[in-house]
């Protein structure tokens, strides 16, 4: 109990923090909706993201706070700050590279995803692949004040990220296409202000002396072998968005963006609740770990998993039996039609499934990773999402259907880490 009451100052804190980002980035959603409907210009916005997630998913950015926290944790005070600047210098020019060279091949993914404009594509594209080395650095950053417990910097990065996709997204909304090309120019943008700039303060704040440190092969190779499992597995927890724009694109046109409107709003709970308690508990589900004291830790993580089960349930409810009404309500303006409402909501009740599996998916792995047992959901989640890919691509014809494979594919994964951690 005097564990989960040191939770709760942070909890509420990023809880605040990312209500605020997901309802700003759920406004985004909304403008978008407005500004370009159901289109192929929406469509090319998610092919863009494609590669250039997957990319970043591929280098575990998403996990860096999961993976280095463990790390730091075994590390001397007087070691730590030149260990981590070793991390963040060698990564961070790998990352550069990575970029580089996939930018390098802009053309050559434009035909494999089947786009109806190459050079459309290539401008949303060009600045999205380079945002992502700002936030492969921001990760590196933030997981150095998540280790000190210091929370507020980070969760401005997307306030400010949001904001600055609105604004550029804003002053070229006079065509889907301007709005589209405005969007990702405001990611370039605001992954340099919110997720480097400031996580750049943040880090200082935190206590980061920034001095010249030449990168280590020793400390890459320790980052790397850890990070392992999660770079060669994507969970279908992670990745199933992903699914979804690669096996839409073979779809008709609006397919990719039907699904990812219904999705943003399934999320924003989740985004808001679930994964608050999941980053504001991993430090201290860590000093646990560390200090061998795995009774207290377990018994931490199932108090989370309970709470989550029953606050997800209850907006699963809410979410499915008010679908029609919830997409009318914050999309049906401007470019987004009454049949784009019918279309989207039809998805939505299916997605609004995932609300559980996604809001527990928050505490569930990261009680592996805090031990440092990657493998285990890893392989799990690659294998289901290897099924998942091979059933989508020859069972899957419509957009429902691809929802249900998906989702069904979500409580597969869950259940089946939950049926490890309670046994």
């Amino acid at each position: 109990m005097e564990n989960y009451k040191k939770l709760i100052g942070s909890i509420t804190i990023i809880t605040f923090s990312y209500a605020a980002s997901r309802v700003l980035g759920f406004f985004r959603e909304i403008l978008l909706a407005n500004w370009a409907g159901v289109s192929e210009a929406t469509d090319t916005l998610d092919l863009a993201f494609i590669i250039p997630d997957f990319l970043f998913y591929l280098s575990a950015g998403g996990y860096l706070a999961i993976t280095l926290i463990p790390i730091m944790s075994e590390k001397k005070k007087s070691e730590l700050n030149n260990y981590f600047l070793s991390i963040l210098y060698g990564m961070s020019l790998i990352f550069v590279i990575f970029s580089l060279i996939t930018y390098s091949f802009r053309f050559q993914f434009a035909e494999l995803l089947g786009v109806t404009s190459l050079d459309f594509f290539v401008e949303v594209f060009t600045p999205i692949i380079f945002s992502q080395v700002f936030f492969f650095i921001g990760a590196i950053l933030m997981s150095y004040q998540y280790f000190y417990d210091n929370f507020k910097y980070a969760a401005l990065a997307p306030l400010v990220y949001n904001s600055t996709i609105i604004f550029f997204g804003w002053i070229n909304s006079s065509t889907p296409e301007g709005t589209i090309k405005g969007f990702a120019i405001g990611t370039l943008i605001g992954s340099v202000m919110g997720h480097f700039l400031i996580q750049v303060y943040g880090a200082k704040k935190s206590g980061l002396n920034f001095d010249l440190v030449s990168p280590k092969f020793i400390h890459i190779k320790d980052y790397i072998t850890i990070s392992l499992p999660l770079i060669l597995g994507q969970s279908i927890a992670v990745v199933d968005e992903q699914l979804f724009r690669v096996f839409g694109s073979f779809l008709t046109a609006g397919s990719i963006a039907t699904f990812r409107y219904a999705r943003r709003i399934a999320l924003l709970p989740v985004g808001i609740i679930a994964q608050a308690v999941g980053v504001a508990s991993y430090p201290l589900l860590s000093r646990l770990f560390q200090k061998n004291e795995i009774d207290e830790l377990l018994k931490l993580i199932k108090k989370q998993l309970s709470y989550l089960f029953l606050i997800g349930g209850a907006l699963m409810v809410i979410a499915i039996t008010n679908a029609e009404y919830l997409i009318e309500i914050i999309y049906e303006r401007g470019a987004f039609t009454n049949d784009d409402t019918i279309r989207v909501s039809a998805v939505f009740i299916i997605i609004s499934l995932a609300i559980v599996p996604w809001s527990i998916n928050q505490v569930l792995t990261r009680s592996y990773y805090v031990q440092q047992k990657f493998w285990f959901p890893v392989i799990t989640g690659s294998f289901i999402t290897m099924i998942s890919s091979v059933v989508l691509f020859n069972a899957a014809r419509d957009a429902k259907a691809y929802a249900w494979i998906i989702i069904i594919s979500l409580y597969i994964y869950c259940a089946t880490l939950l049926l490890s951690v309670i046994s």
